[in-house]
């Protein structure tokens, strides 16, 4: 059980400074990029907070890579984005709820973490490897956000599809911008997203080893300790890192597209040609395209990565212990 202390074990006052300081460039680079609305920087700031007092490097990485590789893509051909979405923004501007959506469960998964190893000083790579809390969590965290990396690719890339997508459910061609649209780019897209997180999560766990094992170079011997990192690395863990990364990743996608064809509203506006969310204008004629309005965007983003990131926990739980 965790002790009294307000802080984990092994970290001062002054351990906060480098939270703090990736939080204040977080919030800064969002807010003057447009990647973040007012109401967003404060989420982020808390997301940031609970992420980035781990002191395992991969929970830092993975949230780094999330956010810097989405922010990019929301941008990619944002002239073309803004003729097929109806609510686009250049940058994203995300709210506090769209942040919540895709950072809480990650965060909450960086929090257990804190909890089970509060009294934990030290807090090696190896711990990853050697307990299956650690690992467990871990996996859990990589397949939120490479679900939420992969459904970020796939809706940013996808409606760049030359073709109309596919509604997953009938398998009828629907406009771009509908929820539940599949096509081969997006699909493709949703693997990269999944697969760039566990490449970062697979290096970030090396970096770590590496950083950990003690180098000293010899006369005799050259540089001793290379032996030691070695027979430290993992690579059966490194390549589940990253084939989970892809799996959540492609499936996030997939539960996120069936989540978006059945439990969420899409409107076609016939005068303006694109998927709407407003009330039909005097002289528009708006069809239903799919769905029913249960949920919305961003509860379907969270329900799709908290499902994903418990099945990725379970599985490697499953497969590695």
């Amino acid at each position: 059980m965790p002790s009294s202390s307000l802080t984990p074990a092994g970290m001062t006052a002054a351990g906060f400074l480098y939270p703090a300081a990736m939080c204040a460039f977080l919030t800064k680079h969002g807010l003057s990029k447009g990647s973040l609305a007012p109401s967003g920087a404060v989420a982020a700031t808390a997301v940031g907070m609970g992420t980035f007092t781990n002191t395992p490097y991969v929970f830092s990485t993975v949230l780094m890579t999330f956010y810097l590789s989405s922010s990019r893509l929301t941008k990619y051909k944002s002239d073309i984005k803004k003729r097929l979405e109806e609510d686009h923004k250049e940058g994203g501007g995300r709210t506090a709820i769209q942040v919540f959506s895709n950072g809480a469960m990650g965060t909450l998964i960086t929090i257990a973490f804190q909890y089970v190893y509060w009294t934990t000083e030290s807090r090696p790579a190896t711990l990853f490897m050697s307990d299956w809390r650690a690992s467990t969590l871990l996996f859990a965290y990589i397949g939120h956000y490479a679900c939420c990396n992969g459904d970020t690719w796939s809706s940013e890339l996808g409606i760049l599809n030359s073709g109309w997508p596919t509604l997953i459910t009938t398998f009828k061609k629907v406009p771009p911008g509908t929820n539940g649209g599949v096509s081969a780019l997006g699909l493709g897209a949703s693997i990269g997203g999944g697969l760039l997180i566990g490449i970062m999560a697979a290096f970030s766990v090396l970096v770590q080893q590496a950083v950990e094992t003690t180098f000293v170079w010899t006369k005799g011997k050259g540089l001793v300790g290379i032996d030691t990192f070695l027979a430290a690395v993992d690579p059966k863990f490194l390549l589940s890192l990253i084939l989970a990364g892809a799996g959540a990743g492609f499936f996030g996608s997939l539960l996120d597209s069936v989540l978006g064809a059945t439990v969420q509203k899409s409107n076609y506006s016939t005068k303006n040609k694109v998927i709407t969310y407003k009330p039909a204008e005097k002289d528009d004629d708006v069809k239903a395209i799919s769905g029913w309005d249960i949920l919305d965007n961003h509860q379907v983003n969270f329900v799709s990565s908290l499902i994903i990131a418990v099945a990725t926990g379970y599985l490697s739980l499953k497969a590695l212990w």
